[in-house]
């Protein structure tokens, strides 16, 4: 039997705290890579093995701030990809490794 104890109070939505513009998603990437400590040079890796060739240039503007010179929007689709493909890099990394 499960010792959970529900929630005081429903959850509930947080409210937006930002317009969010899905052609510009640098925020929530740069946000990915402090959250789960990614590697850019892993996920430059993963996106080589998917087939997407990638600069480091390119690379390094999707963490760039917008008032940046080197600032290139990232979009949804970008975002959507660059974690898909961190997904199948890390699934097949175990297998690689071993002898």
């Amino acid at each position: 039997m499960s010792t959970f104890d529900a929630p005081a109070r429903a959850y509930t939505r947080p409210p937006m705290t930002r317009g969010v513009d899905p052609q510009r998603m640098n925020w929530l990437w740069r946000l990915i890579l402090d959250a789960t400590d990614l590697d850019p040079a892993h996920v430059r890796e993963a996106l080589v093995a998917n087939g997407v060739p990638v600069t480091d240039k390119r690379l390094a503007s999707w963490q760039a701030n917008d008032s940046d010179d080197d600032y290139f929007p990232l979009t949804i689709a970008e975002l959507e990809r660059n974690l898909r493909s961190v997904v199948a890099w890390k699934a097949k990394r175990p297998q690689a490794d071993e002898p």
